[in-house]
Formats: C-alpha cells, sequence, structure tokens
C-alpha cells in the first residue's frame, strides 16, 4: 500500500513538478520501468519518453554535434544495449531527481523473471573498462564498489584504460 502511494505521488509531482532539478526522490526508492531505446553507454529513454542517466559513471561521447567519437565509445553503447535495450529494469534513486538536462538519474538494475535485481548495469561498464566514474564522492553508497572495479580495470587495461 505504501509503495503505491509513494508511486502516485511520484506520478502527480512529476506532472506538477516537471522536471525540476531542484526536485529529489526518497532514499532508495526505485520503480520499475521499461528501457525503449539505449542513446549511448550512460543515457537511454524509457517507454514514456522520459530519458535516464545512469548515476556514478560517464561512458565515452558517441560522434553527435560534428564531434568525432571517443574512443570505446561504440563498445560502451553497445553493452548497454545488449544488458537493458527492450528489457524492463529497476531504477534506485539516490536524492536528486534530475540532471540539468531534464534527464532522471539512476542507479540501474537489469531484473530478472521474477522482479529480482540480478545485474548492476553501472558495474558492468566499470569493470569491462566502458565507463570512468563521474564526480562521485565517498558519501555514496556505491563508492568502494565503483572504485574497484574502476582500479581492476585499469590494472588489467580494459577498454578505455588499454592505452594508458
Amino acid at each position: 500500500m505504501c509503495s503505491k502511494i509513494i508511486l502516485l505521488l511520484f506520478l502527480i509531482s512529476t506532472q506538477l513538478i516537471g522536471q525540476n532539478p531542484y526536485f529529489s526522490f526518497p532514499y532508495n526508492y526505485s520503480r520499475m520501468v521499461y528501457v525503449s531505446r539505449v542513446i549511448d553507454g550512460d543515457t537511454f529513454v524509457l517507454s514514456d519518453s522520459q530519458r535516464v542517466r545512469m548515476l556514478g559513471v560517464d561512458c565515452p561521447e558517441i560522434s553527435r554535434y560534428n564531434k568525432p567519437a571517443e574512443s570505446f565509445s561504440n563498445e560502451a553503447l553497445e553493452k548497454t544495449r545488449s544488458l537493458i535495450e527492450h528489457k524492463t529494469v529497476k531504477l534506485v534513486f539516490d536524492g536528486k531527481a534530475f540532471d540539468m538536462f531534464g534527464r532522471i538519474l539512476a542507479y540501474v538494475w537489469l531484473v530478472d523473471s521474477k522482479g529480482k535485481d540480478s545485474v548492476f548495469v553501472q558495474t558492468e561498464l566499470l569493470k569491462n573498462g566502458l565507463a570512468r566514474i563521474s564526480y562521485y564522492t565517498k558519501e555514496k553508497r556505491y563508492y568502494a564498489l565503483f572504485y574497484n572495479l574502476r582500479n581492476t580495470a585499469m590494472k588489467k587495461k580494459l577498454g578505455i584504460w588499454s592505452n594508458e
């Protein structure tokens, strides 16, 4: 019952507030969504046309606006596509709801057929060297995990770390 009330409040608030960059979700609030399309390694579109930006990671940029693609941007895009495109995922929120571009900010979990968390998408990108850690302080809940995965990928010279 409580989760239905929170969902109702969320739906009402998104209509009233729009994509206010100062709006915050309750800590650890989550919702199940369907991914219609992956835009790049760290951004995707939901079935309701809202865009989501993954928290904590920054993938290489794909080619756009007459700028060339960064190394490993296509690999990051394909990895994210293979994990979540045309699938139901769970978005988990950590405070701030939207970025300055109006994208939802969330951690992303692929769920199994029973709705249980199965794959933490950000960790897959980090451990394969397909993302850097974006501004991420020690106070954030996945700080140690993200840094350990990134450091392991760096030591193994995977993906974006292969030339360093």
